[in-house]
């Protein structure tokens, strides 16, 4: 038996309601293969649009089968419309360990909530300063007012 490495791309609009994931896994066992490692991946930025979406929704299985059923599992992306693309490759070992991929966007997405949370920090201390700001210039034409109106009432 071969290993193998599948990776597939769904249009995110059609992620949700797309059960092609389930499929493969079920698929993969019906032709007495071993699922090593299977991954959804979650929604990443694309290189560059394809079918004018600029992000996608990314899957990765890596399996054992024999060449000869690797077919069945490939007509399951032939007609597929919500595919944006596919991939699949001979490995030379089982992969079972977390994929780089997936590490890459667990990082990213924990970078982006700590960059979401200091961005919403700084606003709130720059609207702080500002409304402080705004008093203080506030009083300070108040006090002005008040010291051209005494001027005016000592004439």
């Amino acid at each position: 038996m071969n290993h193998y490495e599948l990776i597939y791309i769904v249009n995110p609009q059609q992620a949700k309601e797309s059960k092609l994931f389930d499929k493969c896994k079920e698929q993969i066992s019906s032709i007495s293969g071993v699922l090593h490692r299977s991954e959804d991946i979650g929604l990443r930025d694309l290189s560059y649009q394809i079918d004018d979406c600029s992000k996608g929704h990314y899957f990765l299985l890596n399996f054992e089968c024999q060449p000869e059923n690797l077919k069945e599992i490939e007509n399951l992306f032939k007609f597929n419309e919500s595919i944006l693309r596919s991939s699949i490759v001979k490995k030379r070992k089982a992969e079972s360990e977390t994929s780089a991929l997936m590490t890459q966007t667990k990082d990213q997405s924990s970078s982006s909530q700590e960059t979401t949370l200091e961005s919403v920090k700084k606003e709130a201390e720059v609207k702080a300063e500002t409304k402080e700001e705004n008093k203080a210039s506030d009083d300070s034409q108040e006090q002005k007012q008040n010291e051209s109106n005494d001027s005016t009432e000592d004439k």
